[in-house]
């Protein structure tokens, strides 16, 4: 028995005994919706599935069928034509969102979040030349929240124009004490970007703190680019012309299509973490980083790259040509304090930033 129940969601009901293979029922179903379709041209349809079983998962309709859903929305976070079946850390995921739901808001009236930063360095030397601000959320009894975890939830619940002004200005307020050619990268979720007021915040966080806006990177991801509409254009142009500068975040992890780089002004690409992984292991991953550089260089970018862990891992950046690096080789991410005092011990004659750092452990 097939039922439409939302605007995009159907429920099946199946009565089978306990030797019949559901996932694979679930995947030829999942095989026969995204078969293409004609409708004035080729129309290609997606899906995901979720599954419960009684008695085994719940022994009552309700309860079925709220475990079934919760195992939908667990597919729909993998993405089109996955499959998942319900097990109790789904259950448990839904009472950590629940969890961060009610304390989410009183974090952020009572100051619990924080900005840390994580050092960037030059390729050529060690030295330090920027920071990225990471947000961290230590809350009184769960301890640390990772921003994987709450951020998400934050963008469910409208929250991060809030956040993201919050991290914007402590930024910028702790820039103020470090050294004029030290730039500051934050991040911009698509959602910030899509707001019309996001210029004018900006704008005004840095009159506010006076920190030039040459030093500020904005750093964006693919879902602001393939929100390829000219407003969007428009709104990255406008950030641009106040003088800060745009980075292009996790350069090919996604699927990038290349004509977006001719339409939104950047000046800096990020490589992503997974290229640095693959180097030692794999043939192609060297090749793959120097042929990005190589790229970023035709179109005037400087190339960063992420995840920089070991020193071979760094010999070998360095050699295909990658302007600056970031990762725990150099230093964990840590509190403003961290990096004024190392700040101060370069300033006394201290060593690049060619291991992990105490100052910033400590």
């Amino acid at each position: 028995m097939c039922g439409r129940v939302a605007s995009d969601a159907f429920a099946v009901v199946l009565t089978a005994g306990p030797d019949v293979d559901i996932e694979a029922i679930l995947r030829a179903a999942l095989q026969s919706i995204g078969r293409p379709h004609w409708v004035d041209n080729v129309v290609r349809v997606s899906a995901h599935a979720g599954f419960a079983q009684a008695p085994h998962h719940a022994t009552t309709r309700g309860e079925l069928t709220r475990r079934a859903n919760r195992a939908l929305r667990a597919a729909a976070k993998k993405g089109p034509g996955s499959i998942v079946i319900f097990d109790l850390s789904i259950d448990t995921t839904s009472n950590d969102q629940k969890f961060i739901h009610r304390e989410l808001p009183r974090a952020i009236s009572a100051n619990e979040l924080e900005v840390h930063y994580q050092p960037i360095v030059s390729s050529q030397g060690g030295r330090m030349v920027g920071v990225e601000a990471l947000l961290r959320w230590t809350h009184a009894t769960r301890g640390a929240i990772q921003p994987t975890t709450f951020i998400p939830v934050a963008e469910q619940m409208g929250l991060m124009d809030t956040i993201g002004a919050f991290v914007l200005r402590r930024t910028l307020q702790d820039a103020r004490r470090w050294p004029d050619d030290l730039y500051v990268a934050v991040n911009l979720s698509p959602l910030q970007v899509r707001d019309r007021t996001i210029v004018d915040m900006v704008r005004s966080a840095l009159a506010d703190s006076a920190v030039a806006p040459s030093r500020l990177v904005l750093e964006i991801t693919e879902g602001v680019l393939i929100d390829d509409r000219d407003e969007m254009v428009k709104r990255i142009n406008d950030l641009h012309e106040l003088g800060v500068r745009v980075a292009l975040d996790d350069f090919g992890s996604g699927y990038y299509n290349l004509g977006y780089l001719q339409r939104f002004p950047l000046d800096k690409l990020k490589i992503d973490r997974s290229f640095v992984a693959a180097l030692g292991r794999s043939s192609n991953g060297g090749v793959i980083i120097q042929a990005i550089v190589a790229f970023g260089r035709a179109l005037g970018l400087s190339v960063l790259v992420e995840g920089v862990e070991t020193e071979h891992q760094r010999v070998l950046l360095r050699l295909a040509g990658c302007d600056e690096m970031q990762g725990f080789l150099f230093a964990k991410p840590a509190p403003a304090k961290a990096i004024d005092k190392l700040l101060a011990q370069a300033k006394q004659g201290g060593k690049p930033l060619s291991a992990a750092d105490e100052a910033l452990t400590a």
